[in-house]
């Protein structure tokens, strides 16, 4: 799933080597996560005195892990907090999921109740006990519809949970319970093959009801401000500058803290990538995740020399277009998009190829489906199974015609009852980003919609991310480009964006298809993992015919870290950067 090039893989770091599509070099040997850390406990490297990381982060608009749905987050939320399991990734570079909260659990029979053994010294900050109440009450929380956090469906597969949640029942009647403090049962309404993965997540994590209850009765910001927070995590928040810094220090009361060496973590808010770059290279920051690829070329000196890892990750993300299905809209601006054949004609126009290698350096993955590289299921990875749909013959054979796609188009206009032809019409793009990559990318999608299909594209730019949400909401658009970061390991988590039902609905273009909607339904509640691997694929194709979703690339992930830095973990689910167990050599 990863890869890491680099002459300082000669020693012992927990990163990838071998990788699933991505860029292709050297790769040394390297030891895995175990190894990193034991080599280190025996002598063979000599740690530096100061065990400090330095990192860059986006600050973060709340702390609470029942709301948490940003990456920034997921990210700190991970190394302060605790739920059931904790995520590393092994000598080749593949997720582990390790006991963490528990110490283990028994699935029933009938794969309807959970059975969660809590391990008995896990404590908050302050010394607590984390028991198994304190995960009733998270997810019962997260599943309390006037608190409208978004991930309340990792619950709502708990039998009572949906009711519960949509007013027709109580939270008595939401089957989770703790039968003793360190016992934590779940009873399903019905199987689902990837709740494990869900109670992983963040905002499954456990919390302190009655701190919270304390706070909102005194009237405090409990979802922002740290000092009214404890912590179950590696490390504790000790300080914070909002729009600027937060500091993380290693928690004396965390379970495993024999085996953190970081004592001090330091978050700085550094919006700027050369600055980035800049504190990169001066040993200031020691991890970086890259967003300008034109300094893998730049560093590749260093990465030879040995002063830089270089880890490329797939990572479990899609970047899309999506059209204004939505009844209401009418087919956005245009009145055609709730044609398919338009949609259809649209989604084959754009050379996805091109558009890698103009805009993202040749390190991302062109898109022929929806669902990412490194997303598994039965087993295998789920793009493997499933192919390039976008791929087959006939779409090959339509996308190289442009006489073909322009017929395929006026068609489309017709069935919608626009008159004229694709030279009278005009579609709209909405955007709030106006970067100067983004301007580029956008000219090449007026450029590419002209040639192929003679259609004139209007972008709208609005000053803010507010103003430009109220456009969406109003349907002021025909495409926007978006994407999807996976949250746990699914074709679920994709493919389920898109049934009739989803929550995600209004952001996804309101695709709905009754046939898409069954085989979801099938897949989701199926325990046989061959079977669900076809009907994933069998809705995917639906997905991909209809043009419910226009795929443009997944993302590979260029992340670079000091060589002094060893220990570090990238999974694909969880936090981008894993550094409970990293630790600094001496340099």
């Amino acid at each position: 799933m990863k890869k890491v090039f680099g002459a300082v893989l000669a020693t012992a770091i927990a990163l990838a080597l071998t990788a699933c599509g991505g860029n292709s070099s050297t790769a040394e040997t390297a030891a895995s996560t175990a190894g990193a850390s034991a080599s280190a406990a025996d002598g063979s490297e000599e740690l530096a005195d100061e065990q400090v990381l330095n990192l860059v982060y986006t600050d973060l608009s709340l702390l609470d892990v029942n709301d948490a749905r940003n990456s920034n987050e997921m990210q700190v939320l991970t190394e302060v907090q605790e739920g059931l399991f904790r995520t590393f990734t092994d000598e080749n570079g593949v997720d582990q999921t390790e006991n963490a909260g528990c110490t283990s659990y028994e699935i029933s029979d009938d794969n309807l109740t959970y059975t969660f053994h809590l391990r008995e010294n896990a404590k908050w900050s302050d010394g607590q006990p984390v028991t198994a109440q304190n995960y009733v009450d998270s997810w019962i929380r997260l599943l309390t519809a006037e608190n409208a956090f978004p991930y309340y469906f990792l619950a709502s597969g708990i039998a009572g949970a949906e009711e519960y949640y949509e007013g027709t029942g109580s939270a008595e009647d939401v089957q989770v319970s703790a039968p003793d403090d360190y016992t934590l049962v779940a009873f399903l309404a019905a199987p689902d093959p990837s709740f494990i993965k869900k109670v992983g997540m963040v905002p499954m994590y456990p919390i302190r009801k009655d701190l919270i209850d304390a706070a909102e009765a005194a009237g405090k910001d409990w979802t922002n401000d740290y000092t009214l927070h404890v912590f179950n995590g590696p490390f504790v928040i000790s300080d914070r500058v909002l729009e600027n810094s937060m500091t993380l220090t290693k928690n004396d009361q965390y379970w495993d803290k024999d085996n953190v060496k970081l004592t001090q973590v330091n978050l700085r808010v550094v919006d700027e990538t050369a600055t980035q770059a800049q504190l990169m290279e001066s040993q200031q920051v020691d991890v970086l995740k890259l967003t300008d690829l034109e300094y893998v070329d730049q560093w590749q000196s260093l990465v030879d020399d040995g002063s830089f890892q270089h880890i490329v990750s797939d990572t479990p993300s899609s970047s899309y277009i999506s059209f204004d299905m939505h009844e209401e809209g009418n087919g956005g601006p245009s009145g055609l998009m709730l044609n398919a054949k338009v949609r259809k004609a649209i989604m084959l126009a754009f050379d996805r190829e091109e558009f890698n290698e103009m805009f993202q350096d040749g390190l991302s993955t062109p898109a022929y489906g929806l669902v990412p590289n490194g997303i598994t299921v039965n087993g295998q990875e789920y793009r493997s199974i499933a192919g390039d749909l976008l791929l087959s013959d006939e779409d090959q054979k339509l996308a190289s015609d442009p006489d073909a796609l322009k017929a395929l188009f006026q068609e489309g206009m017709e069935e919608a009852g626009v008159s004229g032809t694709p030279e009278d019409v005009t579609l709209t793009t909405i955007v709030y980003d106006s970067t100067t990559l983004t301007a580029n990318e956008n000219e090449w999608f007026k450029q590419q919609l002209a040639d192929k299909l003679g259609v004139t594209l209007d972008v709208e730019t609005y000053p803010d991310v507010s103003t430009w949400k109220a456009a969406r909401d109003s349907y002021q658009y025909d495409f926007y480009v978006m994407g999807w970061y996976a949250d746990y390991d699914d074709p679920a988590n994709f493919l389920d964006l898109f049934t009739s039902t989803s929550p995600y609905g209004k952001f996804m273009g309101g695709f709905s298809n009754a046939d898409y909607d069954a085989l979801m339904e099938q897949a989701d509640s199926s325990l046989d993992e061959s079977k669900r691997a076809d009907l994933f694929t069998q809705a995917e194709k639906i997905l991909m015919d209809q043009a419910g979703v226009c795929p443009l690339y997944f993302e590979n992930a260029q992340i670079y870290a000091q060589s002094y830095v060893k220990g570090l973990s990238f999974p694909l689910f969880g936090a981008d950067v894993e550094f409970s167990r990293a630790y600094i050599v001496k340099h």
